[in-house]
């Protein structure tokens, strides 16, 4: 039985890894400031779940649920090579 021929892949020059680590670099720090809002409101969502308003909380778990899928989508949106 014949052996299947393995594709060799060309690793990147130290140009295209330095390109790539500035470009991971700055998206990294681009998503910093969303981060932040993300976890103030996970801390405001977690304050109010004892508050006598129960609206209150749900709309803050609710708010945070949102914010928490954009992330998701900005983290994602940029495509790395391996």
């Amino acid at each position: 039985m014949a052996k299947a021929v393995k594709k060799k892949t060309a690793l990147p020059t130290k140009k295209q890894t330095a390109d790539i680590d500035a470009k991971r670099s700055k998206a990294y720090g681009d998503m910093e400031p969303h981060l932040c809002d993300v976890v103030r409101m996970g801390e405001i969502a977690a304050s109010l779940f004892d508050c006598s308003d129960q609206g209150l909380f749900v709309f803050a778990v609710g708010h945070l649920e949102q914010m928490l899928l954009e992330l998701r989508k900005r983290y994602y949106a940029e495509e790395f090579p391996i």
